[in-house]
């Protein structure tokens, strides 16, 4: 068993994929959602991982759980009795989410403890849920991934973010928006899709392109990246392998998910 413990918590998806026309089309169900890919990736790079998170009580969350266990992931999910597990569909390249019983999670459903080498909390989840969320979180690294959050709470000594939430937050492109973060978070990331990331620690900072990948899918490759980057830290990596670390993860989902 790893010694390196990683608590991902967050939005929980059944993700659908579908393309193609009528009785011809293609149709692919996974796990899915930040947390859940995260936590995937991370017993992937060889941690003990955690998926903290709400289902409803129906065939998806029964499903989310197995999937987990049979990739070596724990669960540990509220149930919602209101409402359905969230799902996550693309139809020939356009998205719908239905976010179900993770619009639901209140701080009333979070662990009294979020105690691990790494805790990674996804902003997509209600906001008063995230900042109770980091208030009970212990560890090396407390990430957070803010998504649409503003203003951004406190308790994190982490942030990952893409490029649109960098610049959104600061107003500067991805290596200046990292250092300017870097001056509020120890660690600060921010991911530039097929052109890979920058980051900043401890007032370093580092850049990683991954080997270009033909026909990539962004869907994920956030997520394992800040998994890949966060172990290998947790780990003591310095900061350009771990980062390369990272970036190699989310090339590796962006080559296997379907467009």
């Amino acid at each position: 068993m790893s010694d390196t413990r990683f608590v991902s918590l967050g939005d929980v998806m059944i993700d659908v994929t579908a393309s193609g026309p009528g009785h011809a089309a293609r149709i692919s169900l996974a796990p899915g959602g930040s947390a859940v890919n995260a936590a995937i990736w991370a017993a992937t790079a060889g941690a003990d991982a955690t998926v903290v998170g709400r289902v409803g009580d129906d065939l998806g969350g029964r499903a989310l759980r197995t999937a987990l266990q049979e990739r070596g992931v724990r669960s540990d999910f509220s149930v919602d009795l209101g409402a359905a597990t969230g799902t996550f569909l693309v139809v020939d390249g356009e998205i719908r989410a239905d976010r179900g019983a993770n619009a639901h999670f209140s701080p009333d459903d979070l662990p009294e403890l979020l105690e691990a080498d790494v805790v990674l909390v996804s902003g997509y989840l209600p906001g008063p849920t995230v900042a109770k969320a980091l208030e009970r979180a212990q560890g090396t690294w407390v990430a957070l991934a803010p998504a649409f959050l503003d203003p951004l709470p406190p308790g994190a000594n982490a942030i990952l973010v893409d490029d649109v939430e960098a610049r959104r937050i600061t107003g500067s492109a991805p290596e200046e928006a990292a250092r300017m973060l870097g001056a509020s978070f120890r660690l600060a990331c921010v991911t530039c899709g097929a052109d890979g990331a920058v980051a900043v620690l401890d007032s370093r900072l580092e850049t990683s392109r991954p080997e270009p990948v033909d026909n990539a899918s962004p869907v994920g490759a956030g997520d394992a990246l800040a998994a890949g980057l966060l172990v290998a830290l947790a780990r003591g990596a310095g900061l350009r392998d771990a980062l390369e670390a990272g970036c190699s993860l989310g090339a590796t989902v962006a080559a296997s998910v379907p467009s």
